[in-house]
């Protein structure tokens, strides 16, 4: 019954009468569910803070959420290995590297992105939230450039110093005519871009981890990954904010995800979305 009621509001509401309706009704379930889903995450903020003060890390065995031991020229920029080459455990990582989600989630995102541009023509509009040391920009960067498509990743970071980081490491890395930087809030920057493109190819939503603040970038950027049948890729999934705001964009939202449940670290979790 419900699949009917909705082709037949398909049929009769074209898709921009139907937007205005759509995302009113998913502001007011994001409203009401508001109180449920900051318990939510207050509890599984304990729940990681508890783990912590026990002395749980990522190093630790039977948490193989990136990995260390493996052959580093499988990495698709050189720059981005000599690095990972020189890191062999996570402390010594962050220092070299920073925050960023490592090895394998670096080439799941790399190849998530390769494979979903091969063959375009018109020139690519892809996003990233969270810039921080830019080894993940690095790997964006990388798939424009060995896709052969035309475009730059458009990355964006409130920290002035950190994307001054990242905008030296990307340089190093032989990808600055690749990359974009913008310092300000994310959502301002969305806000801002969606006036001016028509569509977005490929978002990577990793800065503000809150609840509210993912689902926030998510809806701003929604119409445009429809439009062209895009993709968001999201980063420590599996507990916190971004697990609560997964939950949201599974009840509100069409589309599907595909979660890598072993990628990434602190929460892990790397996830993929995309419209139906």
């Amino acid at each position: 019954m419900n699949a009917l009621v909705k082709n037949m509001a398909k049929a009769v509401f074209p898709r921009r009468m139907r937007a205005p309706l759509r995302y009113g009704w998913m502001m007011l379930q994001a409203t009401l569910s508001s109180p449920r889903n900051f318990l939510t995450y207050l509890r599984a903020k304990r729940q990681r803070t508890h783990l912590l003060v026990r002395g749980i890390r990522q190093s630790d065995p039977g948490l193989p959420r990136r990995l260390f031991q493996y052959n580093h020229a499988l990495l698709p920029n050189p720059y981005v290995a000599e690095l990972e080459a020189r890191s062999p455990d996570i402390d010594t990582a962050v220092v070299h590297t920073g925050l960023t989600i490592g090895y394998p989630a670096w080439n799941l995102l790399y190849y998530s992105l390769l494979c979903s541009l091969a063959g375009e023509t018109r020139e690519v509009v892809v996003v990233e939230t969270g810039t921080n040391h830019g080894f993940s920009t690095i790997l964006i960067a990388q798939a424009l450039k060995d896709a052969g498509v035309r475009g730059r990743l458009r990355t964006v970071d409130i920290d002035a110093h950190l994307v001054e980081i990242a905008r030296q490491n990307v340089a190093r890395a032989g990808l600055s005519e690749r990359v974009g930087f913008h310092i300000e809030d994310s959502l301002e920057f969305l806000s801002r871009l969606v006036q001016e493109v028509s569509y977005i190819d490929f978002a990577f939503l990793d800065g503000n981890h809150e609840w509210s603040h993912v689902t926030r970038e998510f809806e701003i950027i929604y119409p445009r990954i429809v439009a062209c049948k895009g993709k968001v890729y999201f980063d420590n999934t599996q507990s916190g904010g971004v697990a609560v705001a997964m939950d949201y964009i599974r009840k509100a939202y069409d589309g599907n995800f595909v979660e890598f449940t072993q990628c990434s670290w602190s929460p892990p979790g790397n996830a993929i979305w995309q419209p139906d």
